[in-house]
């Protein structure tokens, strides 16, 4: 919008008429631009032009987050670490994203209107839980699903949203065990008074579920608690399938409470699947392990996979191939190697009728440009029909009569 002289008078592009000679002030105001003002000076007869470029308003946004340190997005595009001040974005909406390792992504609208400086505050709330742990008597040891944290008095932190399982155990004493429902950014306290117990021994193992064998005879599965145990000597051996056996001698004194944690190393071995097929699905177990390599024409590269000690389901199939299924043992350390060459499953699915009269019956290979089709009539023997001479394609549903 242009001004003259203190008059409004219309929008670029504008041609101004019958002034008078000397000095004019001439005013362009648009939104979103800064104003833009010039002095013309006229003589008689001359004609002046002006050509002027506006500069767009561009704001002043501070973007300040706690914790410091996080990742700035505008729109998307990553802009630096808060706290950052944005000085090039012009007027508009625009929606700012901020997010930090161990925290929720939080995103907010600001709008640029002028250049009016403008504060940002982002408070990101942390996508873990915090546990907070006290006994009496202090000391004991603290346990959160299956992995040691530290002795009490103790803060527990990164712990998972949701159900979790605390145990503490100290010497003398009874085996604590609390499940603790947590969401995102609790903080939960566990104040335990510990029980005094005669001599106990407690097994834990990961995974859970294991066997556990005190002098040879089976006691029971981990978690286990075994109390009013006569002080003395034990062997314990701990099993569980697919991981080796752990034993170790455990002394028991009078008034005693041990907790004894055995971490159980798997057993695997290797399968090596060879087929003549590439994208012949692998199945193990009923769990889907990939497709065999297309080689690019060369011969198909083994998928190799590492499973656990024992025998497994290997089920091989392929669209128009028969499926193989075959029963593998894994030894530890070692590999198994199942080589196999898929047959051909001749099925066919279409019904080619001709103007001919001719009937051809089998499996559509493709459908070629211009409406060619190319079917397999026998297996491994393959014709193309010309469109022109196809009267109906017919497809053939399952069970139905050639």
């Amino acid at each position: 919008m242009v001004t003259c002289d203190g008059v409004l008078r219309n929008v670029t592009p504008l041609t101004l008429q019958d002034l008078s000679l000397g000095d004019h002030l001439v005013l362009l105001k648009k939104p979103g631009f800064l104003d833009a003002r010039r002095t013309v000076t006229l003589s008689a007869n001359q004609k002046a032009a002006l050509e002027i470029k506006l500069e767009p308003v561009q704001g002043l946004i501070l973007v300040r987050s706690t914790p410091d340190g996080a990742e700035l997005q505008v729109e998307g595009m990553d802009r630096g670490k808060t706290p950052l001040l944005l000085t090039d974005l012009p007027v508009g909406k625009y929606r700012l994203s901020v997010s930090a390792a161990g925290f929720v992504s939080k995103s907010v609208e600001v709008t640029v209107e002028n250049r009016t400086p403008q504060l940002v505050s982002v408070d990101l709330v942390s996508d873990s839980a915090k546990l907070v742990v006290h006994s009496s008597p202090a000391g004991a040891s603290v346990v959160v699903n299956g992995l040691t944290k530290g002795v009490t008095p103790c803060v527990v932190d990164r712990l998972t949203a949701g159900e979790n399982t605390v145990s503490l155990s100290l010497a003398g004493h009874a085996l604590f065990v609390q499940k603790v429902k947590l969401q995102v950014g609790d903080e939960q306290k566990i104040d335990v008074t510990l029980s005094p117990l005669p001599a106990a021994l407690s097994i834990l193992s990961t995974p859970a579920g294991a066997r556990v064998f005190v002098d040879d005879k089976l006691s029971g599965q981990t978690p286990l608690r075994l109390e009013a145990i006569l002080p003395g000597t034990y062997s314990v051996r701990v099993e569980s399938p697919g991981y080796e056996a752990e034993s170790r001698t455990i002394e028991l004194k009078q008034q005693d409470s041990r907790a004894e944690e055995f971490q159980l190393v798997q057993l695997v071995g290797t399968l090596e699947v060879m087929t003549d097929q590439a994208g012949a699905q692998v199945m193990v177990d009923g769990k889907d392990k990939g497709t065999m390599p297309d080689s690019a024409g060369k011969p198909v590269e083994p998928l190799r996979m590492d499973l656990p000690v024992g025998e497994h389901k290997v089920v091989l199939s392929k669209k128009g191939f028969n499926v193989i299924e075959r029963i593998v043992s894994i030894k530890r350390g070692e590999t198994a190697v199942l080589r196999e060459a898929m047959r051909r499953h001749f099925v066919p699915d279409t019904t080619l009728r001709l103007h001919s009269k001719e009937v051809l019956v089998g499996c559509l290979s493709r459908k070629l440009p211009e409406g060619d089709i190319e079917i397999e009539t026998k297996p491994g023997i393959f014709r193309t029909v010309k469109a022109i001479d196809i009267l109906a394609v017919e497809p053939i549903v399952a069970g139905e009569k050639k």
